[in-house]
Protein backbone atom coordinates (compact mmCIF):
# COMPACT_ATOMS: atom_id res chain seq x y z
CA UNK A 1 0.00 0.00 0.00
CA UNK A 2 2.81 2.33 0.86
CA UNK A 3 4.44 1.61 -2.50
CA UNK A 4 1.20 2.43 -4.32
CA UNK A 5 0.87 5.72 -2.44
CA UNK A 6 4.46 6.60 -3.31
CA UNK A 7 3.81 5.80 -6.96
CA UNK A 8 0.63 7.90 -7.03
CA UNK A 9 2.40 10.74 -5.23
CA UNK A 10 5.32 10.56 -7.65
CA UNK A 11 2.94 10.60 -10.63
CA UNK A 12 1.11 13.64 -9.22
CA UNK A 13 4.38 15.49 -8.61
CA UNK A 14 5.59 14.69 -12.11
CA UNK A 15 2.22 15.70 -13.61
CA UNK A 16 2.18 19.03 -11.71
CA UNK A 17 5.79 19.71 -12.65
CA UNK A 18 5.05 18.94 -16.30
CA UNK A 19 1.98 21.20 -16.25
CA UNK A 20 4.00 24.07 -14.74
CA UNK A 21 6.76 23.51 -17.29
CA UNK A 22 4.17 23.48 -20.06
CA UNK A 23 2.64 26.75 -18.80
CA UNK A 24 6.07 28.37 -18.46
CA UNK A 25 6.89 27.20 -21.98
CA UNK A 26 3.69 28.81 -23.32
CA UNK A 27 4.49 32.06 -21.48
CA UNK A 28 8.02 32.05 -22.88
CA UNK A 29 6.76 31.43 -26.42
CA UNK A 30 4.17 34.24 -26.12
CA UNK A 31 6.76 36.65 -24.70
CA UNK A 32 9.18 35.76 -27.51
CA UNK A 33 6.47 36.33 -30.14
CA UNK A 34 5.71 39.78 -28.71
CA UNK A 35 9.39 40.74 -28.56
CA UNK A 36 9.96 39.57 -32.14
CA UNK A 37 6.88 41.53 -33.29
CA UNK A 38 8.14 44.68 -31.52
CA UNK A 39 11.61 44.35 -33.04
CA UNK A 40 10.07 43.76 -36.48
CA UNK A 41 7.86 46.86 -36.16
CA UNK A 42 10.79 49.02 -35.04
CA UNK A 43 13.00 47.72 -37.84
CA UNK A 44 10.27 48.28 -40.42
CA UNK A 45 9.65 51.83 -39.15
CA UNK A 46 13.36 52.66 -39.24
CA UNK A 47 13.64 51.28 -42.77
CA UNK A 48 10.62 53.23 -43.99
CA UNK A 49 11.86 56.43 -42.32
CA UNK A 50 15.33 55.96 -43.81
CA UNK A 51 13.92 55.50 -47.32
CA UNK A 52 11.40 58.31 -46.84
CA UNK A 53 14.06 60.75 -45.64
CA UNK A 54 16.67 59.62 -48.18
CA UNK A 55 14.38 60.23 -51.14
CA UNK A 56 12.84 63.46 -49.86
CA UNK A 57 14.23 66.78 -51.04
CA UNK A 58 13.58 70.52 -50.98
CA UNK A 59 13.39 73.13 -53.69
CA UNK A 60 12.30 76.72 -54.19
CA UNK A 61 8.68 77.24 -55.18
CA UNK A 62 6.19 80.02 -55.89
CA UNK A 63 2.41 80.02 -55.75
CA UNK A 64 2.50 80.36 -59.55
CA UNK A 65 4.33 77.00 -59.72
CA UNK A 66 1.42 75.34 -57.92
CA UNK A 67 -1.46 77.33 -59.42
CA UNK A 68 -0.10 78.13 -62.88
CA UNK A 69 -3.56 78.50 -64.48
CA UNK A 70 -4.90 80.87 -61.84
CA UNK A 71 -4.67 84.63 -61.37
CA UNK A 72 -2.86 84.97 -58.06
CA UNK A 73 -3.46 88.11 -55.98
CA UNK A 74 -0.56 90.54 -55.65
CA UNK A 75 1.74 89.82 -52.73
CA UNK A 76 5.15 90.39 -51.27
CA UNK A 77 6.56 86.88 -51.02
CA UNK A 78 9.04 86.64 -48.19
CA UNK A 79 10.00 82.96 -48.10
CA UNK A 80 8.95 79.67 -49.60
CA UNK A 81 10.14 76.05 -49.65
CA UNK A 82 8.75 72.88 -51.17
CA UNK A 83 9.51 69.52 -49.55
CA UNK A 84 9.12 66.64 -51.99
CA UNK A 85 8.23 63.24 -50.55
CA UNK A 86 8.13 59.86 -52.25
CA UNK A 87 6.02 58.83 -54.12
CA UNK A 88 5.49 62.20 -55.86
CA UNK A 89 3.89 64.18 -53.02
CA UNK A 90 4.86 67.56 -51.64
CA UNK A 91 4.27 70.14 -48.94
CA UNK A 92 4.87 73.79 -49.78
CA UNK A 93 5.50 76.38 -47.09
CA UNK A 94 4.96 80.05 -47.93
CA UNK A 95 5.31 83.23 -45.95
CA UNK A 96 4.00 86.34 -47.67
CA UNK A 97 2.23 89.62 -47.14
CA UNK A 98 -1.01 90.22 -48.99
CA UNK A 99 -4.60 91.30 -48.54
CA UNK A 100 -6.39 88.75 -46.35
CA UNK A 101 -9.70 89.12 -48.21
CA UNK A 102 -7.93 88.68 -51.56
CA UNK A 103 -6.22 85.40 -50.64
CA UNK A 104 -9.41 84.04 -49.05
CA UNK A 105 -11.35 84.85 -52.23
CA UNK A 106 -8.60 83.32 -54.37
CA UNK A 107 -8.60 80.03 -52.45
CA UNK A 108 -12.41 79.84 -52.36
CA UNK A 109 -12.62 80.28 -56.13
CA UNK A 110 -9.93 77.76 -57.07
CA UNK A 111 -11.09 75.30 -59.70
CA UNK A 112 -11.06 71.58 -58.97
CA UNK A 113 -11.68 68.47 -61.03
CA UNK A 114 -13.24 66.70 -58.07
CA UNK A 115 -15.74 69.01 -56.34
CA UNK A 116 -17.33 66.09 -54.44
CA UNK A 117 -14.20 65.75 -52.27
CA UNK A 118 -13.26 69.45 -52.26
CA UNK A 119 -14.41 72.34 -50.09
CA UNK A 120 -16.81 74.77 -51.76
CA UNK A 121 -15.24 77.68 -49.89
CA UNK A 122 -12.55 78.48 -47.35
CA UNK A 123 -13.38 77.69 -43.71
CA UNK A 124 -12.06 78.90 -40.37
CA UNK A 125 -10.18 76.21 -38.48
CA UNK A 126 -8.37 75.67 -35.22
CA UNK A 127 -4.95 75.29 -36.86
CA UNK A 128 -4.56 71.62 -35.89
CA UNK A 129 -3.58 70.65 -39.43
CA UNK A 130 -0.66 73.09 -39.40
CA UNK A 131 0.43 72.01 -35.93
CA UNK A 132 0.31 68.31 -36.86
CA UNK A 133 2.33 68.98 -40.01
CA UNK A 134 5.04 70.82 -38.06
CA UNK A 135 5.09 68.10 -35.39
CA UNK A 136 5.49 65.48 -38.14
CA UNK A 137 8.46 67.37 -39.61
CA UNK A 138 10.07 67.67 -36.18
CA UNK A 139 9.50 64.03 -35.29
CA UNK A 140 10.08 62.23 -38.61
CA UNK A 141 12.17 64.62 -40.70
CA UNK A 142 14.20 66.82 -38.36
CA UNK A 143 16.77 67.57 -41.08
CA UNK A 144 14.09 69.51 -42.95
CA UNK A 145 13.03 71.63 -39.96
CA UNK A 146 15.75 74.21 -40.60
CA UNK A 147 14.56 74.55 -44.21
CA UNK A 148 11.15 75.71 -43.02
CA UNK A 149 12.22 77.37 -39.77
CA UNK A 150 10.43 80.58 -40.85
CA UNK A 151 7.14 78.69 -40.69
CA UNK A 152 7.59 77.91 -36.99
CA UNK A 153 7.04 81.64 -36.29
CA UNK A 154 3.31 80.88 -36.12
CA UNK A 155 3.91 79.42 -32.66
CA UNK A 156 4.82 82.90 -31.35
CA UNK A 157 2.04 84.98 -32.94
CA UNK A 158 -0.38 86.39 -30.38
CA UNK A 159 -3.30 87.36 -32.63
CA UNK A 160 -3.63 84.60 -35.23
CA UNK A 161 -6.44 83.24 -37.40
CA UNK A 162 -6.47 79.83 -39.07
CA UNK A 163 -8.23 78.81 -42.27
CA UNK A 164 -8.37 75.75 -44.50
CA UNK A 165 -9.57 75.09 -48.03
CA UNK A 166 -9.14 71.71 -49.67
CA UNK A 167 -9.37 71.88 -53.44
CA UNK A 168 -8.29 68.59 -54.98
CA UNK A 169 -5.43 67.80 -55.45
CA UNK A 170 -4.20 70.34 -52.88
CA UNK A 171 -5.08 71.06 -49.28
CA UNK A 172 -4.49 74.71 -48.32
CA UNK A 173 -3.95 75.80 -44.72
CA UNK A 174 -3.48 79.42 -43.66
CA UNK A 175 -2.22 81.00 -40.46
CA UNK A 176 -2.73 84.76 -40.59
CA UNK A 177 -0.85 87.15 -38.33
CA UNK A 178 -3.70 89.63 -37.91
CA UNK A 179 -1.53 92.48 -36.57
CA UNK A 180 1.17 92.32 -39.26
CA UNK A 181 -0.87 91.02 -42.21
CA UNK A 182 1.61 88.20 -42.79
CA UNK A 183 0.21 84.93 -44.11
CA UNK A 184 1.75 81.53 -43.51
CA UNK A 185 0.39 79.20 -46.18
CA UNK A 186 0.85 75.43 -46.27
CA UNK A 187 -0.12 73.54 -49.41
CA UNK A 188 -0.15 69.75 -49.32
CA UNK A 189 -0.84 67.45 -52.23
CA UNK A 190 -3.27 64.85 -50.95
CA UNK A 191 -4.67 61.48 -51.96
CA UNK A 192 -8.32 61.11 -52.89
Amino acid sequence: MKAQTNIILTILIIFCSCQRAKNKGKELIEKSKNEIADVSKKTWKKSVNFVFNSFSSTENVTLKDIYSDEIIPGMDEMKSVQINFPPNFYSCYFKYKTDKAGIIKFLSELKTKQPEISDAEIKKSDGNELKKNLEFIEREMPDFKKEISFFYNIENIEKIEFYRCNKYPNANYLAIDVDKGIIYHLIEKYWN
